[in-house]
């Protein structure tokens, strides 16, 4: 029996997330080990869930929760548990509740290795969009790289710089084959999320120059985005290389730097996530070590034909 969730099934849908987690953190240990248990999956969880469970003889055994992120109905890793067959037949109840909200794009995060449930979301008509990589910092002590650019730990001070440099990443993402468009708003509010990263966020600023000229950004906050990561992770929230200097292991440079930074400041393990269609981002952050512990998978339902 499917039907919406209620604040009485979190404890059942923790317990469930717990458990697959441990099978998860078992294959890539610089996860949090905490979160394998019910009641820290618990205190993640919204006290106020919007979403549907599935139950049989009285007893919780699948999940879906989600939340309304920018214009799509996302999945939440922490919410979407279960058997594959279960959950498809949950996200045939969430599709339709959504559409009729006018939300036409759905997502559904999970983790990389339930290969079982990845291919029924393909079945579904679900692409994958995003992959979500951790990577440990126990070995990030050794020497600093170099390639003729200077590595400059910046703030706010260099603000326009870090708008200019991180236009470059969307407008990357704009072409083929990501195609992830944005409106004129979203650009012109570029430099103020940068300024609130910084300022409310704790995020820090990595420059590279090569003489006068700006051809490298990292951007990286202190603490990470979900909890089934280590609480004392670091996490990159932006890396930018000016199309002029590609090729010259600039991005690697930053990447070396801030991860010796990291470590200085006793994070752990660093976390990063990418769009898969991003095909120089796919090779980049696998190439650095970092392994991939969750995916998300995205469908956009199409309009009804006008004609």
């Amino acid at each position: 029996m499917i039907r919406e969730a209620t604040p009485d099934d979190l404890d059942a849908v923790a317990t469930l997330v717990a458990r697959r987690h441990a099978r998860v953190q078992g294959a890539a240990r610089v996860l949090s080990a905490a979160f394998g248990e019910p009641a820290v999956v618990r205190a993640a969880l919204d006290e106020d869930p919007r979403g549907w469970v599935s139950e049989s003889g009285g007893r919780v055994d699948a999940s879906l929760l989600w939340e309304h992120h920018e214009e799509m109905a996302l999945g939440t890793l922490t919410g979407t548990v279960g058997d594959p067959d279960d959950l498809a037949d949950l996200y045939a109840v969430a599709g339709e509740a959504w559409v009729s909200r006018g939300l036409m794009t759905h997502g559904i995060v999970v983790p990389a290795l339930d290969r079982a449930l990845s291919d029924r979301l393909i079945d579904l008509s679900f692409g994958r969009q995003t992959a979500y990589a951790v990577r440990s910092l126990s070995d990030s002590g050794g020497r600093p790289l170099t390639g003729g650019v200077q590595v400059e730990r910046a703030g706010l001070e260099r603000l326009d710089v870090l708008v200019a440099l991180g236009d470059l990443v969307a407008h990357h993402h704009e072409g083929s084959p990501v195609f992830d468009r944005r409106s004129n708003e979203f650009y012109t509010g570029l430099p103020e999320s940068y300024r609130a990263a910084v300022e409310e966020q704790d995020a820090r600023v990595l420059l590279a120059w090569d003489g006068s000229d700006p051809v490298g950004l990292l951007l990286w906050r202190p603490f990470p985005p979900v909890p089934m990561y280590d609480e004392r992770s670091a996490e990159m929230l932006l890396l930018a290389v000016h199309p002029q200097a590609r090729g010259r292991r600039v991005g690697r440079i930053l990447v070396s730097e801030a991860m010796r930074d990291m470590a200085r400041f006793g994070h752990p393990c660093v976390v990063a996530d990418w769009r898969t269609t991003n095909l120089e981002a796919s090779r980049f952050w696998p190439a650095l070590g970092l392994l991939t512990v969750a995916h998300r998978y995205v469908r956009t339902v199409p309009g009804r034909p006008t004609s």
